[in-house]
């Protein structure tokens, strides 16, 4: 279940990067992409990123193009 989120991104030559989010409480800054991907919910595209922030965890976002709202999906904790 995907949870509504704040994120800072960069809309540039039809590119989506996002920069930072806010989730629980907590700003976290995004250092790497590590993987991108869309998938479809009806006809409008939903684009996900895998990102690893400076603490060096891992998280799956997304961005929903018809209602642009951003959404935390999972956490993969620092091992």
């Amino acid at each position: 279940m995907s949870e509504t989120i704040d994120v800072i991104s960069v809309f540039r030559k039809k590119t989506i990067k996002p920069v930072r989010f806010r989730y629980a409480g907590k700003t976290h800054k995004i250092t790497k992409i590590l993987y991108t991907w869309v998938t479809r919910e009806g006809s409008f595209p939903v684009h996900h990123f895998s990102v690893e922030t400076k603490d060096g965890n891992r998280f799956e976002i997304s961005l929903n193009s018809y209602t642009m709202n951003w959404a935390f999906d999972s956490a993969e904790p620092n091992v």
